[in-house]
Parts: structure tokens; C-alpha cells; sequence
């Protein structure tokens, strides 16, 4: 059973090594066991022997919350985060989402911790700014009685305030389609403008700010001022969104 057991630990340590994610395997002192090089890229650790070496090592900057979290986990517990700010030892800031449990050994008794840990600086950098972006625009409708849209490129959905209905000049109830919402543009210069600035958003993540030429429910030639966002994960466009308001009066003042 010993014998067994000591096989599995070595193939478990195996696995670690090779495996794609950035994970290690650290004793009841905290000495690394094993990892993966995934975990050395991550950590700016490619270079430097770390096998036996003592975690707080490598990261001198962790905080004592964090090691309160190591000893809660020798003691049993299971933890995790979705976004933990992290210095790594070339000094950058980074953002990542872990999860640590403890690993038994033939007895059941605690031997150490395991942890997986997955960087997710780009994703919650994205974020930010959307919010960022997101609360100036809020603020910027408030502030101008501006309408303002959303495109869920997961479900196809399109939807817009009653600000964007009211410029468009359609019932309040009126839940639009995408190709609906294109056809309000008129044809010619102005479709072919906010159709290629929508194709941009979704495959080079190119934010737009167009002045064009849009016919109401009511057939009333309007002029618009019509700003995009996109938002990206991963690579994939997960929704667009924006302002819509009506320039008319400047337009033709001009």
C-alpha cells in the first residue's frame, strides 16, 4: 500500500511538471516540490531553481493576508480568488485568479499545499476601462439627454434606451433587431460608414465615433452622432456599446 502509494505521488508530481497550467506543489513548509513551467513563465521564474526553495523567495512582496490564507489552507481549508493583485519579483503588477487546496498523504494527514493559479491581468485591465469608458458615457447621457445602445454579440441581442427609441421615433415598447436597427441609416454613405465601422469593432476591437445620416420611424431625415465600444475576452467580442444623439440643429446650423 506504502509502495502505491508513493507511485502515485510520484506520477501525481509528474503531472505537475508537464502540466499546461500554471501550478505548484509546496510541502508543510512551503518549499516547492514541483511545478509546472507554466507557473515559472507566469512569475518571471524561467530562469531561476526554485525546486526545495522556500515560496516567500520568490515573492517577497506577498502580503499577510495571503500567508494567512497558506496556513488556513495546512490546516484544511479549500481557497480561492477571482482577481489577486500580485508583484512579481521583476516589480510588474499583476492580476491573478488562484485557488489552493491541501494535499494529503498515505495517513490522511495534511503534507502541503496545492496551487493553481491563472493570470488574468488583460481581462481585468479590460475591465476597468470599460467602466472607466462606461461611467463617462453614463455621465455624459445624463448630462445630455443622449440615447444610449448595447450589442450582445453572444445572444444577438440589441438593446436600447428609451432615449435612442425616442430619437429613432419608435414606440416606447420597440425592441429592435440588428438589421432593423442598420436599416435606419440611409442608404448610400452612411450605411456603408456604420457598417464597416461595426465589422472593425468585431474583428480588430476598433472603437467608432460617426456623424450620419438616419431616417426616423416616421420618415424624418435626422443627422446622429453614433459612438462605439467594443469589449474583448480572450479574443472573442463579447458586446458592443454606445451613445446615440440627435445633431440635427448643429448640423444644419452649420
Amino acid at each position: 500500500m506504502v509502495s502505491d502509494f508513493s507511485e502515485r505521488i510520484v506520477d501525481q508530481i509528474k503531472s505537475i511538471t508537464q502540466a499546461p497550467i500554471a501550478i505548484a506543489l509546496l510541502d508543510n513548509n512551503l518549499r516547492y516540490i514541483a511545478h509546472s513551467s507554466k507557473w515559472s513563465d507566469d512569475f518571471n521564474l524561467a530562469y531561476t531553481n526554485i525546486k526545495e526553495m522556500y515560496h516567500y523567495g520568490p515573492f517577497p512582496a506577498l502580503s499577510n493576508e495571503w500567508k494567512k490564507v497558506q496556513q488556513r489552507v495546512l490546516k484544511g481549508s479549500e481557497e480561492y480568488y477571482d482577481e489577486e493583485l500580485l508583484i512579481t519579483t521583476d516589480g510588474k503588477q499583476r492580476w491573478i485568479k488562484w485557488n489552493m487546496k491541501p494535499w494529503r498523504n498515505y495517513h490522511n494527514n495534511i503534507s502541503g499545499v496545492i496551487m493553481v493559479t491563472e493570470d488574468v491581468t488583460e481581462a481585468v485591465q479590460l475591465k476597468r476601462r470599460n467602466q472607466y469608458k462606461g461611467d463617462l458615457l453614463f455621465k455624459e447621457c445624463l448630462r445630455e439627454h443622449i440615447g444610449t445602445w448595447e450589442y450582445d454579440h453572444i445572444r444577438g441581442e440589441l438593446h436600447w434606451s428609451d432615449a435612442t427609441r425616442a430619437i429613432h421615433k419608435t414606440p416606447m415598447g420597440f425592441i429592435p433587431k440588428a438589421d432593423e436597427a442598420l436599416k435606419f441609416y440611409k442608404s448610400g454613405e452612411s450605411r456603408e460608414k456604420i457598417t464597416e465601422a461595426f465589422f472593425q469593432a468585431i474583428t480588430k476591437g476598433t472603437s467608432y465615433d460617426l456623424e450620419l445620416e438616419l431616417t426616423t420611424a416616421k420618415g424624418t431625415p435626422i443627422w446622429v452622432r453614433v459612438v462605439g465600444i467594443s469589449e474583448f475576452i480572450n479574443g472573442i467580442c463579447l458586446r458592443q456599446y454606445g451613445t446615440l444623439e440627435d445633431i440635427t440643429y448643429r448640423i444644419n446650423k452649420e
